[in-house]
């Protein structure tokens, strides 16, 4: 739990760093799953992290990027197939 100031949690930004990481990670590895093995892990997360980048640039809220770039990365995977 974070620390409070005038009421209000102040959260580690470090923290929200990891949590994202964690959800790359695992989007990753479900478009990887999705993909069937036709894409190595690191292509696919490096897909799903160049997406999560280009969506973060311009959104206003980023509660569902992860999930935005998983199913981008997944779309963009599969054109190239």
């Amino acid at each position: 739990m974070g620390d409070r100031l005038d009421g209000h949690e102040v959260r580690d930004p470090h923290d929200l760093h990891t949590r994202v990481e964690v959800q790359l990670d695992q989007a990753a590895e479900e478009v990887a799953r999705r993909l069937a093995g036709t894409r190595s892990y690191g292509v696919v997360r490096e897909a799903v992290t160049d997406a999560y980048r280009q969506l973060a640039a311009r959104a206003k809220v980023h509660a569902f990027l992860p999930i935005l770039a998983a199913r981008l990365a997944l779309q963009r995977l599969q054109e190239v197939r």
